[in-house]
């Protein structure tokens, strides 16, 4: 599925105050790609900034759900691609997980991508399928742990937030329940909501709908403190569990060799757009909280996140699939 961000002209360009404004040469489009299908965290976000963004640029960007292999094959497209601009990587932490939890990862991410900007955090929820039993975290752990074959959860993809998250409970608990990896949030909420599977630690910002509606019911969210869209929603902390805090993020990437200026004026573009009143309400909405950050303090992130990964996967016995 594709969306196409149009380009406003000239008063846009203006009031943007940036001298630059396209970020290669000549007035083409710049192809966004997103690696997962439509409907996750990655992908509203990705489309919450990127008008702005190309009104700040002064190009059309073209989104491009581009999914499979737990994102690989998108952020393969973008490492192969040409280091012109003319093609980006909207994605999420899940990139520095990828090489502990998959087999024959097909680029590296730190040799073969650009880290441009860290947009948004993301915090987590755990949510059930209304018709669950269990009214409330309380009688849900205690559930887990006399009958944890009645339970399965569901991820969003192998390596994702939920996915540690999800062992990590398993580990409190003393029990292992069935765990089902998805192509995306879109798809595991649609089966959480079917009743396909049971519960699904989600990021908050596609949930929340589900939630408010009753379509969904929430148990626990994964942060340090209680988020304010779910008040009366407890932290896993407030089960007992200080070190059960998760969260993720996204951001967006180019292919290997992008140039510095390029990088500086889609990072400016980026953290301008995240700024923005209606776009910072509109995450804020939704408890996603927008960032700005430079290209330096994303590569030294991504640096940090890699063999934290490594050894929170081997704790959690995930096997490489």
């Amino acid at each position: 599925m594709e969306g196409i961000i149009t380009r406003r002209g000239a008063l846009a360009l203006g009031l943007a105050g940036l001298a630059a404004p396209a970020v290669a040469q000549g007035t083409r489009s710049i192809r966004l790609v997103v690696p997962y299908p439509p409907g996750g965290t990655t992908d509203l976000t990705g489309r919450i900034l990127a008008p702005r963004a190309a009104e700040i640029l002064g190009q059309n960007w073209v989104i491009e759900n581009r999914s499979g292999a737990n994102g690989a094959v998108g952020a393969e497209a973008v490492a192969r691609s040409a280091p012109d601009g003319g093609t980006l990587l909207y994605s999420n932490e899940v990139l520095t997980v990828l090489p502990f939890v998959q087999r024959n990862v097909p680029f590296d991410l730190r040799a073969d991508l650009t880290p441009v900007a860290r947009t948004v955090s993301i915090p987590y929820v755990m949510i059930g399928a209304a018709a669950l039993p269990p009214p409330d975290l309380a009688a849900l752990l205690d559930a887990l742990r006399r009958q944890p074959q009645a339970f399965s959860f569901a991820g969003s993809s192998l390596g994702s937030v939920g996915q540690l998250a999800t062992a990590a409970l398993w580990q409190k608990l003393g029990v292992e329940t069935t765990f089902v990896s998805y192509r995306g949030t879109g798809p595991a909420l649609n089966d959480l909501v079917s009743g396909a599977v049971s519960l699904f630690i989600a990021p908050l910002g596609p949930a929340l709908p589900l939630v408010r509606d009753g379509r969904a019911r929430a148990y626990a969210v994964t942060s340090a403190r209680r988020e304010a869209v779910l008040p009366a929603v407890p932290t896993l902390a407030e089960a007992g569990w200080p070190d059960l805090v998760y969260e993720g993020w996204c951001g967006l990437w180019g292919p290997r060799g992008l140039p510095g200026d390029v990088v500086a004026r889609v990072n400016a573009a980026l953290n301008q757009s995240g700024a923005d009143p209606a776009n910072a309400q509109r995450m804020g909405a939704v408890g996603l909280t927008p960032l700005a950050e430079t290209p330096q303090a994303f590569a030294e992130l991504i640096a940090a996140e890699i063999p934290r990964n490594q050894a929170l996967v081997a704790a959690a016995r995930i096997q490489p699939e």
